[in-house]
């Protein structure tokens, strides 16, 4: 099993921490986004509960899924992932990806 090598850096450090707890945030919500998904269809409900039950579990659902969002673009702007740089000035706004030292 190859493992990565150990940071050099301070903040390659920081950049793998971060990625492993966002990765483990990821998991975390889509397990759980699963597990209601698989509530709802075999839950076996009552009728009358059935309407508030969808609402509370609809918005659930969507806060699992902003956060595995957000869990996805922090990644991608500080993670291990890659890096992308935004800058906004008079000129206008610019984003541009860095890869150094990747294929």
């Amino acid at each position: 099993m190859k493992t990565l090598p150990p940071p050099g850096t301070f903040a390659e450090g920081q950049r793998y921490i971060y990625g492993l707890l966002a990765a483990a945030g990821g998991m975390f919500c889509g397990a759980c986004a699963l597990l209601m998904v698989a509530l709802l269809m075999w839950g076996g409900w009552s009728v009358e509960h059935q309407r508030l039950i969808l609402v509370i579990f609809g918005w659930s659902l969507g806060g699992f899924i902003a956060a595995m969002v957000a869990v996805i673009v922090g990644l991608l702007a500080g993670g291990p992932v890659g890096r992308f740089k935004v800058a906004a000035n008079r000129d206008g706004a610019s984003i541009e990806a860095d890869c150094e030292g990747r294929p």
